[in-house]
Parts: C-alpha cells; structure tokens; sequence
C-alpha cells in the first residue's frame, strides 16, 4: 500500500466488548445462524473448567427456572396461609354473632380467637374515665395515651412488642408475661349506648412469643374482626 493509500485510508473504530454485546442484543438469532460457533466459544465456569457458550446458556435457565420455582412455591404458600387465616377468621366470626350478651362475647372471644390465632390471651379492654368496671378491663385514656404515644389518636390496628408498662396496662391479670400483641381499636359513635355504658372498646390479642405480633404483620385479618365486631356490639346485651 502506497503513501498515498494510507492517508486516505479511513481509520476502523476498534471492535469493544460493548460494541459486541450490543450488536448480539440487537440480533437474537445471531447463532441460529452461525450455529458452528457455538462449538468453538469457551466460557470459563466458577470451576475452572471451560464450558461451552450453549452449555452456559444452559445452565443460565437453569437457574431461572429455580428461581420462578421458588418465587411460585412463595406465592401457593402465602395462598395456603392466607385460606387458612380467612377460615380461620370465619369461623371466629360465626361464633361472636351467635353471642347475645357481653358475657358471652368476652367468653368467646377469649376461647376462640386465642386460640384460632394461636395466642396466649385475647379479650375486650375499655378504655373510659369511670375506672374500676369489675371484672371488665378498663384503661384511662391519658394511660394509653402516655403508653402507646399516638396509636389511641390514629385509631389504626397496633402490632408490636410490648414495654413492661405496656404490659402491665393491656395483660394486667396474666401469669405470663404478654410480650407482643395486637391492639384493635373499635370504632362505635360517641353517641353509641354501648360506648356510653362502657367506654370504647378495644380487641386485645397477646402472645408470650416476642415475634408472635409485629410491627410487618398484616392486619387484614384483624381489622375485618374488629369492623364486624364494632357493628355486633351495637345489639349485645350488658
């Protein structure tokens, strides 16, 4: 090539590693048809033996496919959870509209829902100025307030573990210790015989297990109990 050749030559962008990627991207079927490569490309592998690029594929999805293995097994297993949750919380629900009286809701309340949702404790608590209300819960509202900070303004669905003092105000008659619970708030009207009578109440569910009731459980459940609940209070008898 002469002198002059040379300079009119025009200079080639070396070919980068990107610039392959890319064009291969761009053209899927690239090995469909220069299927003899595939036989002369080694990839190494973790071992230290090379493998073939379609051996790597392989092995690539592979591994995908474990992957959408396990992300499906999750999600048939969440399924199975929450079926049985809704049994669960159905039969719970069936057997607190059967109760006419506050004796018997209390009653039902501390069988079934302590025991359907695997608890140490579940009962109703009250919380009112009136103090002592005999054997029923009472809980002065600045108490909850000092104990729980905001959850009594916000009147949303409390998961977490609990303080000595929290303790001491929401399980005081427990031999256990209650170490996390689940505080449902129950909305009734302030101008509702029932809260009049009472206070407002509030569904109470503890366990002596610290990470039985936390602050990432969903309260689905529960807050579908403490709706049903809030509207069956209004024709249960003292």
């Amino acid at each position: 090539m002469t002198q002059a050749q040379e300079a009119i030559t025009p200079e080639v962008a070396p070919i980068t590693a990107a610039a392959v990627a890319q064009y291969l991207r761009q053209h899927p079927d690239f090995f469909l048809e220069h299927g003899d490569l595939l036989r002369e490309l080694k990839i190494p592998h973790e071992s230290g033996r090379a493998v073939s690029l379609l051996e790597r594929q392989v092995a690539v999805y592979r591994q995908r496919q474990y992957a959408m293995d396990e992300q499906f097994n999750d999600i048939v297993g969440n399924a199975k959870i929450n079926d049985a949750l809704f049994e669960k919380t159905r039969l719970v629900i069936l057997d607190l509209l059967r109760c006419r009286t506050l004796a018997q809701l209390l009653g039902t309340i501390g069988e079934r829902i302590r025991g359907n949702f695997d608890a140490s404790a579940a009962t109703l608590a009250f919380v009112t100025e009136r103090g002592d209300a005999g054997a029923l819960l009472t809980i002065p509202p600045t108490a909850l307030r000092t104990a729980f900070g905001e959850f009594h303004e916000k009147q949303r669905t409390w998961c977490g573990s609990l303080n000595p003092v929290q303790q001491s105000l929401l399980f005081p008659k427990q031999s256990a210790p209650i170490v996390s619970a689940a505080v449902v708030p129950l909305h009734l009207s302030e101008t509702s015989r029932f809260r009049h009578t009472y206070g407002q109440p509030l569904l109470l569910i503890g366990s002596t297990q610290a990470s039985h009731f936390n602050s990432t459980l969903d309260t689905l459940f529960l807050d579908f109990i403490g709706e049903v609940l809030s509207v069956h209070l209004l024709s249960v008898e003292g």
